[in-house]
Order: C-alpha cells, then sequence, then structure tokens
C-alpha cells in the first residue's frame, strides 16, 4: 500500500507539475472490491481485538483467511467476467 501510495503522489506530483493538467486515475471495479473488503477486515479486527482482551484466538485467524480467500474469489470473478 505504501508503494502504491508513494508511486502513485510522486508519478502523479510530477505529471501535475510539469503538464499543468490534474493526473486522472482509473478505479477499476477489482480495486473498489478490494478497497472496500479490505476496509471491512480492518474495521471488523479494530473492534474485535479490543473487546477481546488483546487476544486473537486461532479463529479469528482462520475468520480472516477465509474472509481473504471470499475478497480475492470476488476479485477473479469481477475480473474474469467483465463487470464494468
Amino acid at each position: 500500500m505504501l508503494n502504491m501510495l508513494l508511486g502513485v503522489g510522486i508519478s502523479g506530483s510530477y505529471v501535475i507539475h510539469t503538464t499543468g493538467k490534474p493526473y486522472e486515475l482509473h478505479f477499476s471495479n477489482t480495486l473498489l472490491v478490494s478497497t472496500v473488503g479490505l476496509l471491512a477486515l480492518l474495521l471488523t479486527t479494530l473492534i474485535f481485538v479490543p473487546l477481546n482482551g488483546y487476544f486473537l484466538p486461532r479463529k479469528w485467524g482462520v475468520f480472516l483467511i477465509c474472509f481473504y480467500v471470499v475478497i480475492m474469489t470476488i476479485n477473479v470473478v469481477v475480473e474474469v467476467l467483465g463487470f464494468d
């Protein structure tokens, strides 16, 4: 994520500085699915961990991995079927 932010930020700043025009980004459906899914996992973890006394059981790790696999499966379906 940091590499993407720095890469887009630095190159975008350079393009804006040299051309004087805004740097247009195309947000694909795959990127939106990844963003929403990973933010949902982050917020869920942010709530779960303090409520559980900062103890992370094995079931939570399995849940995170399964949810990640679901997000990646949705990404593959969106990419293959070409939802635009």
